[in-house]
């Protein structure tokens, strides 16, 4: 991205995300930026809630990779393997709660 992220600001994510609780976005998933920290990166919102809460997560600054204007990022030509889906919920079934995964595009 050229431009700098702004609270508010709408973006794609450009991997996917699979979340603890099995919550999976594909490449491509519009969110919102709600928060900037110098310290603790950036918070991003997904078009969803989970037991009426918003799904956020601090991303940190190292993941600014992860958002893209949004329009600018085509959601994957094929569906998050079978495979890859089972090894990443094994993973994230002993994490803590709130916790997800980014999956890029050669994962999948």
């Amino acid at each position: 991205m050229d431009e700098p992220l702004k609270i508010g600001g709408e973006y794609c994510t450009t991997y996917g995300t699979l979340w603890k609780d099995g919550t999976y976005f594909p490449r491509g998933t519009e969110v919102s930026v709600v928060g900037l920290h110098i310290d603790q990166g950036f918070c991003v919102r997904f078009p969803t809630t989970l037991d009426g809460e918003p799904l956020e997560t601090w991303e940190d600054w190292s993941e600014v990779d992860f958002l893209a204007e949004t329009g600018s990022v085509e959601p994957p030509a094929r569906p998050l393997s079978t495979a890859v889906l089972a090894e990443a919920r094994d993973v994230l079934s002993e994490a803590e709660d709130g916790c997800h995964l980014h999956l890029h595009d050669d994962e999948t």
